[in-house]
């Protein structure tokens, strides 16, 4: 399993992201889309999940800031092709730029790791 994350600054464009991938042979429970809130709860369950996916604090603390400011949607790839499908996609409809450690252009990130149930970002939260 391949996880690939875009982070939006518009939850307009992740909609967009997630139901263009939806109607392009990618399933809903494959999925996720979580729209930011500034709830404390949220704060620490969005720290967890890059926590538990980037093994670099640095870096997973860096996606989690960006993470925290825009909403983020995660598809949990089952093949390199369909990996690559989804971050072309997340970028055309507008990801971010998310590099924290040096010059190179980087949106959507993908990341050979499995979410495991209890950290997936699932569902959204009103925007504050």
């Amino acid at each position: 399993m391949i996880t690939v994350i875009g982070i939006f600054d518009d939850v307009n464009l992740a909609e967009e992201a997630s139901s263009y991938l939806l109607g392009n042979e990618f399933t809903s429970e494959n999925i996720d889309i979580h729209t930011h809130g500034d709830q404390t709860d949220e704060h620490n369950r969005i720290g967890d999940f890059f926590t538990h996916l980037i093994d670099d604090e640095k870096q997973a603390a860096h996606f989690a800031t960006l993470g925290r400011k825009g909403s983020i949607v995660t598809v949990h790839a089952v093949s390199a092709r369909e990996a690559q499908e989804a971050a072309d996609a997340l970028n055309n409809y507008g990801a971010i730029e998310v590099n924290a450690e040096d010059d190179s252009p980087s949106h959507s990130q993908l990341i050979e790791r499995i979410v495991a149930d209890d950290k997936r970002l699932r569902g959204s939260y009103p925007v504050k």
